[in-house]
C-alpha cells in the first residue's frame, strides 16, 4: 500500500513538472510575432473607401475587399509601389515595373504587401459595363481616392 502511494506521488510530481515545462515552452514560442500584419480596406457599394487613409508598418499586407457590386481596379498615383512581398493577389507589374491591379470582381479581394516607407495614394476605379443598370452603350467609370501610409 505504501509503495502505491509513493508511485502515485511520483507520477503526480512528474505530471506537474511536465505541465510547468510545457507552459514555459509556450512562452518561448510566440508565432503571432512572426506573422505579418494584415490591414483591410473596404470598397463600399456607395463609393466610400473605408478607411480612406490607412497607416501600416513595412511588411504589412493591405487587403482590399470589393463590396461595390461592380468590378474595380486599383491604381497608384504619384509614388508607385515597385517592391512588394511575394504573392500579391490581383496585382501585377506593368511594363514600367510598378504594381497595379487587374479587374477585381464583386466579392473578391486584392492584396499587396508594402515594403518601402512612404505615402501611396491610390484610386479605385469602379467599372460599370454597358449592359448594367443604365443600359448605356458605353462603359462608365467612377473613381474614388484613398491613401496607404507606410511608416
Amino acid at each position: 500500500m505504501k509503495t502505491k502511494k509513493i508511485i502515485g506521488f511520483i507520477c503526480m510530481l512528474v505530471c506537474c513538472v511536465c505541465v510547468t515545462s510545457a507552459g514555459a515552452e509556450e512562452k518561448k514560442i510566440q508565432p503571432e510575432k512572426s506573422i505579418n500584419i494584415h490591414k483591410i480596406i473596404r470598397v463600399h457599394y456607395s463609393g466610400a473607401i473605408i478607411p480612406k487613409t490607412l497607416k501600416v508598418n513595412p511588411g504589412s499586407t493591405v487587403v482590399w475587399i470589393n463590396e461595390s457590386k461592380r468590378p474595380v481596379e486599383i491604381q497608384f498615383e504619384g509614388k508607385q509601389v515597385t517592391l512588394a512581398c511575394k504573392s500579391p493577389v490581383h496585382f501585377v507589374l506593368d511594363e514600367s515595373g510598378t504594381f497595379l491591379s487587374n479587374r477585381i470582381p464583386y466579392g473578391a479581394v486584392a492584396s499587396l504587401c508594402f515594403i518601402e516607407k512612404g505615402e501611396y495614394t491610390f484610386r479605385v476605379r469602379k467599372v460599370i459595363q454597358p449592359d448594367d443598370e443604365w443600359h448605356s452603350s458605353r462603359e462608365r467609370v467612377s473613381e474614388y481616392k484613398g491613401k496607404v501610409i507606410v511608416e
